[in-house]
């Protein structure tokens, strides 16, 4: 197998990854209250990271591939990469926020 096959199986997995992250997120029982928030947002976050680590494989085997010579297989190995630190890094900032920040106003 190619490294621009893996490179795009990697992409694709992401992908998927990413869509379950969401359907988990919106999905759930009808209960209400912090806990079931907190339950979703872990959810969430569980899958986010999962995808991340997806992410990650394929800005490494994209890194080999352009090492290699294999013509714009970048795109599809690093934007995956900077989606998920994105939207982790701002998930964590709004969490942080919200613990920390928040309760100085009243």
């Amino acid at each position: 197998m190619s490294l621009r096959t893996i490179v795009l199986a990697l992409a694709a997995a992401w992908g998927a990854l990413m869509l379950v992250s969401l359907a988990a997120s919106l999905g759930g029982g009808s209960g209400d209250g912090a806990e079931h928030g907190l339950a979703r947002l872990a959810s969430f976050l569980t899958w986010q990271g999962y995808a991340l680590i997806v992410a990650i494989a394929g800005a490494a085997v994209a890194r080999l591939a352009a090492a290699r010579g294999v013509e714009k297989i970048r795109l599809a190995g690093y934007a995956p990469l900077a989606a998920s630190l994105f939207i982790v890094g701002a998930v964590v900032l709004m969490i942080a926020f919200r613990v920390l920040v928040q309760p100085a106003f009243p």
